[in-house]
Parts: C-alpha cells; structure tokens; sequence
C-alpha cells in the first residue's frame, strides 16, 4: 500500500465522497411537486411547496454547524484561474513522510489570501479505475486535508499538511482552501442564551436544525392563505371556547395577565377566523406530520378501529416514558382551576404532543394527548374521561376511544387499557357497572386504583383540540391536502361532544385545558424551567444528525413518491434505516474515551454528547424492536442503556421496554422479573407490577399490538444483514 499511493487515496476518497453524497442530500432539498386539493386554485404554488416541505421535513435538516467559508479558490487565486498542486516530500527535509503541498500553476498567493494553520485543504485528486467503477464521481471527490503551516521558503504557493499521505502524488490536481467557523453554534447558544435569559422568543425559541424549512413553510402557508376566498359570513368559532378560558387559574402577575390577554386575543372570533399562521405554529404543523407517518406505521397490519387504537396505545407507552407528574400539573389536567399554587412554576420541559414524541417522555397527561393525537390521524374519535367526584390527586386520567358507539378506556398512567371479563379492553359502560373490573387493578399491600366503579358511572369528558385546530386557517389547508399530504388539522368538538352525549355516564362534556395552559406556561415559566428546556434541546441543536435521525425514526418507511412512480429507478423511502445510521454516528454517539476526556476538561461539551449518546442508544433498542431484531434490541435497551451509567435517565423506559423484549421472545421468566425490579419510586410501577402478574399468571399481555415489523418487512428489502443495526462505531465498542 506505501508503494501504491493511489489505493490509499482512492478508499479515503471513497469515504469522502461517500460523506459529500451523504451531507448533500441532508441540506435543503429542492421542492417537490406535490397533488393539489381540488378547491386550489389560487396560491397552488404555494400550497406545493407547504406540502412538499412537511413531509420531507427530515431532508431539510441543516447539517452544517460549522459552515465552511472559502479563502482560495479559482476566483480568488492570482490569476483567476484554478490552482494546482502535487503533494510530495519536503525537499528541505526530505524524512519519507509525502506531506508537502506545492501549488505548481504558481497562483496560490497562500500567504497573501491569509491561508492559516487549521484550514481545510480540498484536493481533488484524479480517481483510478477501481474508484470510477465503484460509481465515485470524480468532479466532487476530494481529500479534506488540514494545514500545518506554510512553508517559510515559498509562502504564497507551498504549505504543509498535517497528516502525510501514504504516497506521492504527482500529477497536479486541484486544489482549494477552506475554512470552518463557529458562526452557526455560536448563533444556537445565543438563542438559548436569549431563551434563558430573557424568555424570549417564548414560542418557537428552540434552534432547530429544519428551524429555516419551518419558517419557509409557515411564510408560503399565510401566503396562500391569504389569496383564499374570504370567509363565510356565518362561519363561527367553537362554543366550547366559552368554557375552556373560564376553566384556566386566574392570572395574578403582570406576566401571567399579560399571557392570559395574548391568548384571549388568539381565541377571538376574528383571530381564529382571519388571522394567518404564527411563526411558532410551524412546529404545530410539523407535529401533525409526525403523528400522521407514527400512526401509518405503528398500526402495522391492524385493520379494525379497535386493533389500530390497541397498537397506536402500545406504540405510545413504550415511546413516551413516563415522568412523574408534579402535583400541580395534576389538577391542571383535571380540567378544574387550581385555587391554591396558581401561581407556581410548572417544573416541566415538556408542553407539547411534539416534544413528548421527540424526546421521548413525558407526563400520562402528555402520553394521553399524544395517543390522542395520533388517533385524530386515524380518524378514531377520542377524548379524556375522568370522575367527577374524587380527589383530583388520586383519580385516574384516562383515554375514552370511540369503538362504534362503545368507549373503551386506556389508563396512560399504568400504561396498560383496562381489561373486561373477556379479556379484551373495557368499555365506560362496563367498569361503571362491575367494581371487581377496576379492582384487578389494585395490588395488595402497595397500590389501590384510584377509581370505583360508582365513580366512573358518573365522568366529565374533555375534547382534545389546540386553539390552532379550532382555526380556519387548519381547516382550509386540510382541506386543501389531498393524496400523501393529507394530513389532519383541525379538530371538531361538536361532532365528538355529540357522540359523547349519547353515552350515558358522560355527564359534562368540555374543552380540555392542556393545550391552553401549556400555552400560558411556556410564556410565564421561570428560570429553572427554561434552564431545563435548554438541557433538554441542547443535544438536538447541537447535534443535528441526531434531530435528522429523530425525525426520521418518527416518519418511518415510505413508498416512491406519488410524482416519481413513473420512474424506474425511484426509491421507496427508508426512514428507519437512515436513523438506524444517523443514531450510530460518531458525531451522535461518540466513545466513551472521548466523553471521559470532556468529563476531565469539564468542558460544557460534555454534559450534550453524553446525553445525544444514551438517547441514541435506548432509541436504537426502540427501533430494533419496532422492526423485530429483538436479540438486537436487547443489547441496545440492556447492555448498551440499562447497564450503562451515562444512560441513567433512561432507566425506567430501557426496563420497561426490555421487558416488553423478552416477552415478545417469550422469555416471561426474565420479563417478570424486570417489571417486578422496578424502583419504590418509578411513575410507572404500578402498571409494571400488574403486566408481571398477568405474565406470571400465564394470561396474555395486556395489550395485542399489530404487528408492524412484519408490515414493514414488506416495505424493505428481505435480508436486514447489511443494516448496522447490531454494530456501533469501533472506538465506541471499544471503550464501551
């Protein structure tokens, strides 16, 4: 290989070539052509570009944090012209080392251009026959080579690299200069500098990578929108609206009224009706999306109401890992005004269906709005039911799902649905009418369930609708979508408020005041809160092929787009695989040699990589199991998270869903053993306690989801032994 320089150059070649290709298709994407809604006439370029964005919303991610700035290149070079170069040994020191880079065409002006030690040497290196056949292109091959210095002989045309390569290079090949800056972290710590600081911008502040896809999406959004037909003289806004506002805590600081009349403002008639799309609504669309692509794919097979509801229910609980829910945020979920800590400080990071699907946890309010969530994108209808009489602390929130004209109850604090005689899930009617359905759920000596069942024969529903889905604004570009972008908008709370009227333990029926009062907290939380939501995004901004990788596990596989089908080489779209890479990345996952290293700095660094590596790790055994690699799955939730200290928050979700492993590999033994081991104070070891006394039992789980690792085994291709799912980097596993 010494004596072959151009086999060393070609397989490093192929490797930045490979990374180029890759980072390419990672910035902005070009817009796509997309089905128009037959209502479209006006504004159709506009709505084309809205859709095409949203959902390809992982391909608009901005990779770049550190964007390189050229400081020589052909225009800028002496004469204009490009420059060229040989690498070779010194000639003042010839030692056999090939690091000296000689600009032979003469119009380098190194030293004049200011080229410094630590920039980036592009050279375009001609590629052999072995390199061409494997499909590099040769115009975009190029080595990245860092300077070392300029040679002090001849400054403007000679330097020397850092690293030698293995060989001379003797034909003059181009050349350019580059060099990277920190405009683009030091632009993502100033936001959450001016977050923390000053709460501002108290929507929408988070830095994220497709933060510039988002606002091109909510701008081409109010653009058509605006070239709409007014609206109808007799469009009115929700009744329900009426109550929902009554039911918040009284404003009694300056912030507090000062949130509380910007969101009177945005329930207004005239704003819901007329007012365009906000900045930070943008995120809200997004969030449509992904609950839309989780709940194609999470139903797997299922083809029933109650199957999908069962699976999307499933997917939720192992997604979501439960937070402990502050007693505060209780009686805020409850749909009742808190009269004693109105005043207090949610200590939550999490406000929004979006963050919980994103970072992975979350309270059982935000499990419930979630699974909600992606019912809507079903068209289940669904809506939270709790006792009217009780104390708020202790009863249960649960989730009614409309099968048919039953409602059957799913508990997200347990994570489990409640169970009829039969086995199957419960219905309203039936827990309200025999007591010993609800006592099952009791475990002796630790926990009782918080309800009876002549408290659930008496329960207020609340309908789950954000002000943005009560707009018109949601409901003409729902209707707009149509084909693979349709996706659900808005909401209608006089159809499901009707439903409910007809069951008959439903004796109030209202708004539910989450999505309001999360509206308010994200404009009063103080300063512990936002330092919180900073931690918790920090890993996001800074490690953008995680948030990639995120999204792209969330939008999961895809067929060949509507417009391509036609074109023999388009590809089916294969979300979980790119994130099964991006998850491993080094960038995303580095060794634990290195963090140590941060850890000795006690550089700021550290504390972001640390966490970007244990999210990455227990989503890997997320998505292993989603695809039925459960032997991968179990390295990735037990050795790799579980049995790791770094990935400690993720303790309780890493047991839970190791469980869930070994149970579907029918290991009941180690399952119940890993339910049962669940510490005194996990949020979800009530409900863990009873899945290990059902499986201990020998009766089946609590819950059949669909089996979607065998829908998506349609959707790829047939042997998995290429995906690197069972491997991660080798200096990780090495340090591992």
């Amino acid at each position: 290989m010494k004596n072959n320089p151009w086999v060393w150059i070609s397989a490093v070649a192929a490797v930045v070539v490979t990374a180029l290709i890759v980072s390419s298709a990672n910035r902005s994407a070009p817009t796509r052509g997309r089905t128009l809604g037959r209502d479209s006439v006006d504004g159709g370029a506009f709505l084309r570009s809205v859709a095409a964005t949203l959902n390809d919303l992982a391909n608009s991610v901005d990779l770049e944090l550190q964007p390189a700035q050229p400081i020589l290149t052909a225009s800028t070079s002496s004469d204009g012209k490009e420059v060229l170069a040989t690498v070779s040994e010194n000639p003042a020191s010839p030692d056999g080392q090939y690091n000296y880079l000689l600009a032979n065409s003469g119009n380098a002006n190194f030293l004049s251009v200011g080229v410094e030690p630590g920039d980036i040497v592009r050279y375009y290196v001609n590629m052999d026959e072995e390199s061409a056949e494997r499909g590099i292109d040769q115009k975009a091959a190029a080595l990245e080579l860092r300077v070392r210095r300029l040679d002090s002989r001849d400054p403007e045309n000679a330097l020397i690299i850092e690293t030698p390569l293995n060989g001379p290079s003797p034909t003059p090949a181009r050349v350019e200069i580059w060099r990277y800056s920190d405009k683009r972290m030091d632009a993502i710590r100033s936001a959450l500098n001016r977050y923390n600081k000053l709460r501002l911008p108290a929507l929408g502040w988070e830095p994220a990578p497709d933060l510039g896809a988002l606002q091109q999406i909510v701008e081409r959004a109010n653009q058509w929108f605006r070239s709409r037909p007014l609206a109808d003289k007799d469009w009115k806004r929700e009744p329900l609206l009426v109550g929902v506002v009554a039911e918040l805590p009284k404003p009694t600081t300056e912030p507090q009224q000062r949130a509380f009349a910007s969101l009177e403002k945005m329930l207004s008639t005239e704003e819901l009706r007329d007012g365009v799309f906000a900045d930070w609504e943008g995120r809200a669309l997004a969030e449509a999306v992904w609950a839309r692509d989780v709940a194609l794919w999470a139903r797997g097979t299922a083809d029933t109401d109650e199957k999908v509801a069962a699976a999307l229910f499933d997917w939720t609980v192992r997604n979501v890992q439960l937070d402990p829910t502050p007693t505060l945020f209780a009686d805020r979920t409850a749909g009742g005004e808190n009269k004693t800590e109105a005043n207090a400080e949610p200590a939550d990071s999490i406000h929004r269906p979006w963050q919980a699907m994103v970072f992975g946890h979350g309270s059982a309010a935000h499990r419930a709005w979630v699974f909600v969530e992606l019912l809507r994108q079903q068209n289940i209808a669904a809506a939270i039911i709790r006792p009217l009489e009780g104390d708020p602390a202790k009863l249960p929130l649960l989730v009614g799902v409309f099968i048919g004209d039953e409602v059957q109850l799913f508990d997200p604090q347990l994570g489990l649905p409640l169970r009829n005689k039969d086995g199957g899930v419960a219905t309203l009617a039936e827990v309200s009418a025999d007591d010993s359905l609800l006592r099952q759920f009791d475990v002796d000596g630790e926990y009782a369930y918080g309800a009876t069942a002549e408290q659930m024969a008496g329960v207020e529903a609340f309908i789950v609708a954000s002000p943005l889905q009560l707009s018109r604004r949601a409901q003409e570009l729902e209707k707009a979508l149509e084909g693979e972008n349709f996706v659900r908008l808005a909401a209608d709370p006089q159809a499901v408020a009707a439903r409910l009227a007809k069951v008959p333990q439903v004796q109030q029926t209202k708004l539910w005041t989450l999505p309001y009062q999360s509206y308010l907290d994200e404009q009063t939380i103080g300063p512990n809160s936002r330092e919180l939501s900073i931690n918790e995004f920090a890993p996001f901004a800074e490690r953008p092929l995680l948030w990639k990788g995120r999204a792209l596990h969330l939008q999961g596989n895809k067929g060949i787009r509507a417009e391509e089908r036609s074109d023999p080489l388009a590809e089916a779209r294969q979300g979980h695989l790119e994130a099964l890479v991006l998850y491993q990345d080094g960038s995303v996952r580095p060794s634990n040699k290195k963090l140590d290293a941060f850890d000795a700095l006690k550089d700021a660094k550290g504390p972001v990589y640390s966490a970007s590596k244990a999210a990455a790790g227990y989503w890997l055994g997320l998505l292993s199991y989603d695809r039925g690699n459960y032997d991968v799955a179990l390295d990735w939730l037990g050795e790799r998270t579980l049995n790791q200290e770094r990935s400690s928050r993720w303790a309780n979700g890493a047991r839970y869903n190791l469980a869930r492993t070994h149970e579907a590999l029918g290991h009941n033994d180690e399952a119940v053993k890993l339910l049962q081991s669940d510490p005194k104070d996990a949020p979800q070891r009530h409900g863990n306690l009873l899945r290990a006394k059902q499986l201990a039992a020998g009766a089946p789980a609590a819950d059949e989801p669909a089996d979607a690792a065998a829908e998506e085994a349609d959707a790829e291709p047939a042997a998995d032994s290429t995906s690197p799912e069972p491997t991660e980097p080798a200096a990780d596993a090495a340090t591992k």
